[in-house]
């Protein structure tokens, strides 16, 4: 059996909009109508166009409101959410796991394209940030970012807590 592609990011929001357009009771005009309404002037020949795979990209103000109007995080209208373990295309060259994507567009893990220090310094200083203490790496960058930030400590020692 041969390997198929993976879908584009443009063909897995097709798949997820009329999935969740369908689930929520809602035909393709009265969708373009409720994008209208947030500034996107989309008929239903558009979302028809987009759910047959005849539109081949999304802009990022649709696909926002897309997701405001389906009451779906935009991130589950990106990334698949029926398969952590397939690939996923990020870019025309590169595929990743679809849970490591959706960990990367959430701002949660890098895809290794670069030092996990750089990948985190973009980070607001308010928002959460969770470190794989148990490898060095981690242990280094949470020390980093609870002194940057000044939000939080890292006690250095045993991962168990316990004393010596």
């Amino acid at each position: 059996m041969a390997q198929t592609e993976p879908d584009t990011p443009t063909q897995t929001i097709a798949k997820r909009v009329r999935e969740i357009r369908k689930v929520r009771g809602l035909s393709a005009e009265r969708l373009a109508e409720r994008l209208a309404e947030h500034g996107i002037k989309w008929d239903r020949y558009t979302v028809t166009k987009l759910e047959n795979g005849k539109r081949q990209n999304v802009t990022v103000s649709e696909w926002l409101a897309l997701g405001t109007v389906l009451n779906v995080a935009p991130v589950h209208l990106l990334v698949p959410i029926d398969d952590d373990d397939a690939d996923y295309q990020v870019t025309a060259k590169k595929t990743a796991k679809a849970s490591d994507v959706r960990s990367w567009v959430r701002g949660q893990t890098s895809l290794g394209n670069g030092p996990h220090r750089e990948f985190t310094a973009q980070a607001p200083d308010g928002e959460w940030v969770s470190f794989d203490t148990t490898t060095p790496e981690g242990q280094r960058a949470a020390v980093e970012w609870a002194k940057r930030s000044g939000l939080g400590t890292v006690t250095e020692g045993n991962p168990r807590g316990e004393h010596r």
